[in-house]
């Protein structure tokens, strides 16, 4: 087979899968976009050239996917080419090696291997290399790259997204793979007409693969494993209308959520006009008919740091506390706040920075405090650092400016109008692209039940303008339907939004704009089987693809080994 043949599917399904998110968000796409790159899994090609085109069709995808990193410093250039040129496309290359090695089982289609292989590549690309919640305490670390799953390009798709109260993100992903599958076994065989009153046209003219010997794709074969597509995909929505047919929510608090549209580079410099800015938000808010029960406030966007110690620290650093705890009060809050702001904490000789998130009462007095557990690297601290001093280069500050990850799921404690209470759980940024994080909250923890609702909180200003703010938005919308939880966001350069326990979202500000959005939280009292059990369907997935590998090295008599 010529090069461009082998190499041009493959490219074409990177470039569909991305015009599945956005900015072109056309999330239909991502049903049929992997399917040329599938029908390389048999193709008669050397395996140097299959698996350089299985990387080129990642490289495709990931290039212009995640290109809106770069905007948010000159060093980000580094990690954006880093993540699109090597990590991500590693993955893409270990799952076509499984796939092909599942493809040797006998009767099993692309249908139900590639969503096994998605499934759980998808999972370790989200937690790898230390965020395995399996992991013991000493080496466990939330990391990973938990953006850009299938499942993700269907966050409009209501009726479907509702199976992630099962299973996940990665449920919904299983979905659309399937759909994937089905479509590249349809090119493979030869029997897609092209056009009105075209004949079948054979695989070779479609994509110069030929069909895969010693086991022909015959009619019959190809009709059930479309029927059993057909059949699953028909069962998850069915199921989500089923899900989404249910008594109106009923009204929580009321909570206001400001957003400013202050860029990161102006943030970085003039801490005295972000004050200002959403001091002026703060008081419209809190000024507005119904007053809220609860102002959040973006992540980091309160320009003063909170001081604390877990046990007596020094004279000096004692009085910088008091005179904290002064200011804090001084301020007229008027109404409880959730401020997004760094902390500075003494520890056992030593003084600890945070990435917080805290609760004050209308007089200024701590209710709670929450610490960023699932740090992002090199934007909030510099991995392997003393053992590889130069990655410091990478990373958009100067000198050492690493956080500690938080221990602790905090539930904060709000008050209605109406005297009703109701807690709530925070994710700070990019935590609400981490499933495992905010299950957590969906959970009872000793004595305390499982919260009403979350918040997200997070400084999306890093990226001005990109689609970086309607993907964060879809990609949180998940989190909603996998907790049956609302999520209130307060995001600066936005999205902030409402989104309710169904994933729809109920109302939000447009990105780039300063504003206000208050609503009455919807609270749903429904359980979810993906927050009781986590990620078992990414367990099951591997599992699977264990006994497929044993099964798949017993080739049939007269099969030739794969090239």
């Amino acid at each position: 087979m010529k090069p461009p043949r082998v190499f041009l599917p493959a490219v074409a399904s990177g470039l569909l899968l991305w015009v599945a998110f956005f900015p072109l968000n056309l999330g239909p796409v991502a049903f049929v976009a992997l399917a040329p790159w599938l029908t390389l899994v048999r193709a008669p090609v050397s395996r140097r050239r299959r698996y350089f085109a299985a990387y080129l069709g990642s490289v495709a995808f990931f290039l212009p996917a995640v290109q809106w990193m770069r905007v948010a410093h000159p060093a980000m250039y580094a990690s954006w080419l880093g993540l699109a040129l090597i990590m991500c496309p590693m993955y893409w290359v270990v799952g076509f090696a499984l796939l092909r090695r599942l493809d040797r089982v006998p009767g099993v289609p692309l249908a139900a291997s590639f969503p096994v292989v998605w499934v759980a590549l998808e999972y370790v690309r989200a937690h790898a290399p230390t965020g395995f919640d399996f992991l013991p305490a000493a080496v466990h670390q939330k990391v990973g790259v938990g953006w850009y799953f299938l499942g993700y390009s269907q966050h409009d798709f209501l009726p479907l997204i509702q199976l992630a109260d099962l299973g996940g993100v990665y449920a919904v992903s299983a979905v659309v793979a399937a759909v994937n599958g089905v479509a590249a076994e349809w090119l493979m065989s030869g029997r897609l007409p092209l056009g009105r009153g075209a004949s079948p046209v054979g695989p070779e003219a479609l994509t110069g693969l030929a069909p895969r010997p010693n086991e022909p794709t015959g009619l019959r074969k190809l009709i059930a494993s479309t029927l059993g597509t057909a059949v699953v995909f028909a069962a998850a929505v069915g199921y989500g209308l089923v899900r989404l047919n249910h008594p109106a929510f009923e009204n929580g608090p009321v909570v206001a959520a400001v957003q400013g549209s202050v860029p990161q580079f102006q943030k970085n410099t003039d801490g005295r006009s972000l004050g200002q800015v959403y001091a002026a938000l703060h008081l419209r808010a809190a000024l507005a008919n119904p007053t809220p029960d609860l102002i959040l406030w973006p992540e980091t966007c309160f320009p003063a740091e909170w001081l604390a110690a877990t046990g007596p620290p020094p004279a000096d650093f004692a009085a910088q506390i008091a005179a904290c705890r002064a200011y804090f009060a001084r301020e007229q809050w008027r109404v409880p706040v959730l401020l997004g702001l760094g902390c500075t904490e003494y520890d056992a000789g030593d003084l600890w920075k945070y990435n917080s998130a805290l609760l004050l009462t209308a007089a200024g007095q701590e209710v709670g405090r929450y610490d960023k557990i699932h740090l992002v690297p090199f934007g909030e601290y510099v991995p392997f650092r003393g053992t590889f001093p130069w990655l410091q280069a990478f990373t958009p500050y100067e000198g050492d400016y690493s956080c500690r990850p938080g221990q602790r799921w905090t539930r904060f404690p709000v008050t209605g109008a109406d005297g009703r209470r109701f807690t709530f759980g925070c994710l700070i940024c990019y935590e609400d692209s981490d499933p495992s994080l905010a299950r957590r909250y969906a959970l009872p923890a000793g004595d305390e039940p499982a919260v009403n609702f979350l918040v997200n909180l997070s400084n999306d200003g890093w990226f001005d303008g990109t689609e970086e703010h309607e993907l964060h938005l879809a990609v949180c919308r998940f989190r909603a339907v996998e907790c049956r939880r609302s999520v209130v966001r307060a995001v600066n350069m936005g999205i902030s939004a409402v989104i309710d326990p169904d994933g729809r979202v109920v109302t939000a500000l447009p990105k780039q704009v300063e504003g206000v959005v208050s609503a009455a939280v919807p609270i749903d009292g429904r359980e979810s089987l993906y927050a009781r059990l986590g990620d078992w369907l990414p367990g099951a997935c591997w599992a699977a693809i264990l006994v497929g590998v044993v099964v798949g090295r017993r080739r049939p008599p007269g099969a030739s080994a794969p090239r």
